[in-house]
């Protein structure tokens, strides 16, 4: 069971665009800069993979 959650989110990330993951880096970058935007923007952004990782994993 360990192994498919690990293939699973394995999956997720490599569904990401190298401009997606650029994104996503500047986004961290910022909010680890302090700008208060990009934090709440880094909230919603991980909530989300949460529950698509959440939904995944009830599939299997």
């Amino acid at each position: 069971m360990k192994r498919y959650l690990f293939l699973a989110i394995l999956g997720l990330s490599a569904c990401e665009t190298p401009a997606e993951i650029s994104a996503r880096e500047q986004i961290d970058a910022a909010c680890l800069a302090g700008d208060l935007q990009a934090c709440a923007a880094v909230q919603q952004r991980v909530a989300a993979e949460n529950q698509a990782l959440a939904t995944t994993a009830s599939g299997l």
